[in-house]
């Protein structure tokens, strides 16, 4: 891990900013449900995991995710989309650091982001399930027809896809990062 707490605590604040600057630019990709948006701020705060450790990724996620609160208002005033991106990144995060720490080889990191990936899905089917489209439906008073259509057609397809992107955009950008990553001896095993 990186030395000294001031440089902690700068490293994941700015990998924070960054991920917050990165959502940015987000594109939906299913057509029928293009308020779901893939972005690539979890590439930020999955370095951050890397680095910092999973107190650490978790802290550059939340400063995202309240940076965009903060930015855009909210739903209404509502942090529910904030919450569902927080949990959506620590569902993503938690499995492929967990993993990939333990990662052998590529193959094994593939494996680490393949689980990543599922459990993106699981957890945020469930969430939106239970949770986070009740609430939606509920405080905002809009309707999406059949609940379990919904989630089936589009938030389970979408998180797969977002976790295949979110993954692949990860491996290309990750060679890039070795050199840097070596330096601050916490590099998990990406060949």
């Amino acid at each position: 891990m990186l030395k000294g707490k001031t440089h902690r605590l700068v490293g994941i604040s700015l990998f924070g900013a960054l991920a917050f600057v990165l959502m940015f630019f987000a594109f939906p990709v299913l057509p029928a449900f293009s308020y779901l948006k893939i972005d690539f701020s979890d590439l930020s705060i999955l370095v951050s995991f890397i680095l910092y450790g999973p107190v650490g990724g978790s802290v550059s996620a939340l400063i995202r995710s309240v940076l965009h609160y903060i930015q855009t208002g909210g739903d209404m005033g509502y942090p529910i989309g904030d919450f569902a991106s927080f949990l959506a990144t620590l569902s993503y995060c938690f499995p492929i650091y967990y993993f990939g720490r333990r990662a052998k080889s590529r193959n094994g990191f593939i494996l680490a982001l393949i689980a990543g990936t599922l459990s993106l899905t699981v957890i945020m089917t469930l969430a939106n399930w239970v949770i986070i489209t009740p609430l939606y439906l509920n405080i905002l008073n809009f309707s999406v027809g059949n609940l379990r259509d919904y989630i089936v057609a589009g938030v389970a397809p979408f998180n797969i896809i977002k976790g295949v992107i979110v993954s692949v955009a990860f491996m290309i950008v990750m060679p890039k990062l070795r050199p840097w990553l070596e330096k601050q001896h916490k590099l998990m095993v990406i060949k």
